[in-house]
């Protein structure tokens, strides 16, 4: 490489926030000396003093942890892990003069002594399926204390790993960035970005976890550390992939498929599987800063009903509050919050408000509840001196609670009964990186300490956990608020684990063609990052957009789990009538098609909350073998059966879009194809391809306005056989509102159907579960087929329906 080009390049590396940092420089791991072992546990002792510990928590689930020149502390804390204690799974270990190997029934860990190199292989095969580079290194002489946050905070700890010659990396949470991140270097620092571009790195949230994909084979790395991190997938260097953090520890947990579906489901029984939200969550939701006064939301409601158009949700900014006080509503522009709240819920709409971390810091006047008990109980960040930490936010100077003290987050969340108490439905989390109008890197904060469970750290380590912990606490104190109801949260900034209490949105976005072709990446990404409930502000946030980047906005989201129409204070009004008749009525023709298809949208949800796999999907999570599919992030699928293509561009009518092996049908035609090529479309603009796997049962639901504006009868399964004339699929029900899912109060139906001599049978099982969802009929369509649908009492038993 031309040595002005190679300066250049690290340069602009830089400047575009990518990693820059050289690993080579740093101080390796010592070889290992001797080890010992207890029941699931090998530790290995180094020449160096440092120590490393291999934990086998399951058959194809390792956790690598390492202390340089000192033992493995006793602290051993996580705020992203659910599960901590694993039955332990068959292994065994053998050694020899140069090697130590760990053997389960799907892994084998081979530790090279000298040098310290771990690698991961297929316990059937022995294929390599992931392995050190160099050993794992840290930074004792502060070789890169130039570009740390906190250089006082801690120690630079990087692993580096080989890099495939056609190995494709995915996940790492929420980056504006293309699906495939081979090729690309990351930032972890949870960061306000408005308007961000592809490109912008870092943004709102750090999920420390992805995705390797070669030959076929996947497998998974979470580096559970939350303090700012680096990944680097080759683009420093052809030899090697790597990561670091600024500090802590290296601690990193390596998953094997070799499936990434079933990588999705031990990383969400690692960090937690996403408890089901309200059914009125997958409603249409609409939003702007701000609606107000009450008069305004009502009038907004009005002209949805008025419309035709379906809405669940009402969203309040920031301006509902008394000179943005959170836990108050402004008098006169909402003087009887419970008021409003019964008048739309007898409309079938719900309120879900904003709640941001800063309270208003007003130290010479009395009367404000949550100051004044904060300051009272001692619940609020301080810096090392001892003085409050008062950042700018909306109110003015402000403080932050200091989520790490488990009595501050029971104290924020049982703030929320002014909420609960005036009929608001869901709490909105924003602002929550956490912004600071002072200085949006974290330097206003550098010497905030954080109890962290007694470690009393600074902001180098609790930044990335702070949005997290404030959704744990709004989650928990809604679930003690309204123990017969899901709690229904929203985030912007996040860390690994966030699923167990949030669903999230992809922040505030541009009202423009290139913010909306990074929505199905982005929404991919998240999906294969353990966050199943994503979506965007429909529409795009900052910018004035038109009636055509509103409906292609809406082609692209109208199945996504979230679904909401948001614009910024001073942005051209988005409402889907905005922009006439002719853009309303193709809306409208999405929105009810989403509502239609809620049985599907509910089905595939609950399999997230199960399984861990998400429900907006790249194609290559269901198509892994199919290597067209591993950089392909135009298209995307719902579930198993849905493959969506839409226009991302303006002013074009026209696309190709690849069809996967298999039979494959024409949503709006039924038409048949086998997939397996590419074939190009017609595309105006009421129409997104919408292809409907062969092999599957669909099923969909009347039209609605609101989720429960009338009963789900009938539920019409619309069969698409396969080649082979067969198709299965299951329908999934609870009452949509209340836990009583988690203890059996749900309805599991299995369906299948199979081509016969003169037309094709359809087996229904036998209902699964307690909850009974009232008298209704189901009909059944054969989609390949021109046929009347037949139609037969839902009895909760199994039954044959021949259909001629």
């Amino acid at each position: 490489m031309n040595r002005i080009y190679k300066i250049l390049l690290v340069a602009f590396v830089s400047a575009a926030g990518g990693v820059a940092q050289d690993i080579t420089t740093l101080e390796k791991i010592g070889p290992v000396v001797r080890f010992e072992r207890t029941e699931k546990i090998v530790t290995l002792h180094c020449q160096d003093n440092s120590q490393v510990q291999l934990t086998i928590l399951a058959p194809d689930l390792i956790r690598v942890r390492a202390a340089f020149t000192k033992p493995i502390p006793q602290k051993d804390h996580s705020w992203a892990i659910a599960r901590e204690n694993w039955e332990t799974p068959r292994w065994r270990l053998n050694e020899t003069s140069d090697l130590i190997t760990i053997t389960t029934d799907e892994l084998e860990v081979l530790v090279r002594r000298s040098p310290l190199l771990i690698e991961f292989r297929d316990a059937r095969t022995h294929q390599v399926i992931n392995a050190d580079e160099r050993p794992m290194s840290y930074d004792p002489k502060g070789k890169l204390a130039g570009v740390m946050f906190d250089p006082k905070a801690g120690t630079f700890v990087a692993a580096a790993k080989k890099l495939g010659f056609d190995e494709h990396f995915y996940g790492l949470g929420e980056k504006a960035a293309r699906l495939d991140k081979r090729r690309s270097s990351f930032v972890n620092w949870n960061s306000d970005t408005p308007g961000y571009t592809e490109g912008k790195d870092p943004i709102y949230q750090t999920i420390p976890f992805y995705i390797g994909l070669q030959r076929g084979i996947a497998y998974g790395i979470f580096f559970d550390n939350s303090y700012r991190s680096y990944f680097d997938f080759g683009k420093s260097s052809q030899q090697r992939a790597w990561f670091g953090a600024e500090g802590g520890e290296m601690n990193y947990y390596f998953f094997y498929g070799p499936s990434i579906k079933k990588i999705l489901g031990r990383y969400a029984d690692l960090t937690g599987h996403m408890p089901l939200p309200p059914l009125w969550a997958l409603g249409h939701q609409q939003s702007r800063w701000s609606y107000y006064p009450d008069t305004m939301v009502e009038e907004v409601v009005s002209e949805y009903r008025k419309r035709d158009l379906p809405l669940d949700v009402v969203h309040l900014d920031i301006d509902y509050m008394d000179g943005y006080r959170v836990f108050t509503f402004d008098k006169e522009r909402f003087p009887d919050p419970k008021g409003l709240s019964e008048k739309l819920r007898r409309q079938g709409v719900k309120l879900v408000t904003i709640v941001d971390p800063g309270v208003k810091h007003q130290p010479n006047e009395k009367g404000y509840h949550a100051y004044d008990q904060g300051v009272e109980k001692n619940f609020f960040q301080r810096r090392r001196n001892g003085d409050l930490f008062v950042p700018r936010v909306w109110p003015g100077d402000s403080v932050f609670v200091d989520y790490t003290l488990p009595e501050a987050r029971r104290w924020w969340g049982d703030l929320h009964r002014v909420y609960t108490d005036n009929g608001i439905a869901g709490i909105w989390n924003d602002m929550n990186e956490p912004s600071d109008f002072v200085d949006q890197t974290g330097k206003n904060q550098l010497d905030v300490v954080s109890y962290d469970e007694g470690e009393k750290t600074t902001h180098a380590k609790n930044r990335n956990t702070f949005a997290l912990l404030m959704s744990r606490a709004t989650y928990e104190g809604l679930e003690r608020l309204q123990p017969d109801r899901r709690p229904y949260v929203i985030t912007r900034a996040a860390y690994a684990g966030i699923q167990r209490y949030a669903t999230m949105w992809t922040g505030d976005t541009n009202s423009t063609w290139g913010s909306l072709g990074l929505n199905i990446p982005m929404f991919t990404s998240l999906g294969l990052s353990g966050e199943p409930f994503v979506g965007s502000d429909v529409g795009g946030f900052i910018g004035r957009g038109n009636g055509e980047l509103l409906v292609r906005s809406y082609q692209v989201s109208f199945l996504a789990p979230f679904c909401r129409n948001h614009k910024v204070i001073d942005g051209y009004d988005q409402e889907p009538w905005r922009f006439g008749k002719y853009y309303e009525d193709i809306i409208r023709k999405y929105l009810k098609l989403r509502y239609a298809l809620l049985p599907f949208l509910y089905t595939t949800l609950e399999n997230a909350h199960r399984t861990g796999v998400p429900v907006f999907r790249p194609l290559l999570l269901n198509y892994q073998d199919d290597p067209n599919t591993y950089n392909l992030d135009d298209q995307f699928m719902i579930g198993d059966d849905l493959l969506l293509a839409p226009i991302l561009k303006p002013d074009v009518t026209r696309r190709l879009v690849y069809l996967p092996a298999g039979t494959w049908y024409d949503y709006w035609t039924n038409k048949r194809y086998t997939g397996g090529e590419m074939i190009s479309v017609e595309v105006p603009l009421d129409m997104v391809p919408v292809f409907v796997r062969g092999g599957a049962i669909i099923p969909s639901g009347p039209s609605l306005n609101y989720v429960g504006e009338k009963p789900i009868d009938p539920i019409t399964f619309n069969i698409y056989p396969d080649e082979k004339g067969a198709a299965a699929a299951n329908l999934y029900e609870d009452d949509g509102l209340s836990p009583a899912y988690k203890t059996g109060a749900f309805r599991r139906t299995a369906l299948s159907a199979r081509r016969g001599p003169r037309g094709f049978v359809v087996s229904v099982g036998a209902a699964e579960g307690s909850y009974n969802p009232g008298p209704r009929k189901f009909s059944f369509v054969v989609r390949s087929h021109e046929h009347k649908p037949v139609t037969v009492v839902d009895t909760g038993r199994a039954q044959q329906v021949d259909i001629k």
